[in-house]
């Protein structure tokens, strides 16, 4: 017997547009929206217990620039997301290190480092950019060590020379990986004074 082919096929987007301008268009917007209700609470035990798998992290700032990639990639694992969950770890990696770069003015011959120079130091292999953070003191051994391992997978994935085994305990392994990382760089060792609101 012949083996199954699935196929996917989307044409709302297009059914949409076509119809942007009579009233049917309504109709288009209450499929997406039950349907997209719909895909998500299909799973959402699993959903809960994936979310409920990350790490904590205890305080960090949540108002720089890599803290909304962390976000995202909760928001992915949690969803099943498992290989944009590897890819986006190392991608969170090397934001880390340039927000690292940015927190603590770097100088040199007395004059501190601009963004732009900054950004040109991101232009070497990304080993060697965690090697010189730790030779200048800017990020713990621990740290070097983990985003190296993030590194290594992230490349993994997006390299394949293999076929990917487990997705789901790469992704979660990088989730960890990460949360040491934040927690050695980032973590605020007492309680946030004002309004704490969960996001």
């Amino acid at each position: 017997m012949p083996e199954e082919t699935l196929y996917f096929f989307n044409s709302l987007s297009n059914l949409y547009k076509a119809l942007k301008k009579t009233k049917h268009a309504e109709d288009i917007e209450r499929m997406a929206e039950n349907f997209l209700k719909d895909s998500f609470s299909l799973d959402l035990k699993d959903k809960v217990k994936r979310f409920l798998e990350i790490p904590s992290v205890g305080f960090i700032p949540a108002n720089v620039e890599y803290f909304k990639l962390y976000y995202e990639l909760m928001q992915l694992y949690t969803n099943k997301l498992f290989y944009s969950t590897v890819v986006l770890s190392g991608v969170l990696c090397e934001r880390i290190c340039f927000d690292i770069l940015l927190r603590k003015k770097i100088s040199v011959d007395g004059s501190s480092l601009s963004n732009e120079q900054i950004a040109s130091i991101f232009d070497m292999n990304l080993s060697r950019l965690f090697k010189l953070l730790l030779g200048w003191g800017l990020i713990k051994k621990e740290t070097h060590d983990e985003m190296n391992r993030i590194n290594d997978k992230r490349n993994e994935y997006v390299h394949p020379t293999k076929s990917i085994t487990n997705a789901q305990k790469d992704a979660l392994e990088m989730i960890q990986r990460i949360t040491k990382i934040l927690v050695n760089e980032f973590e605020v060792k007492v309680e946030p004074t004002g309004t704490v609101r969960l996001i």
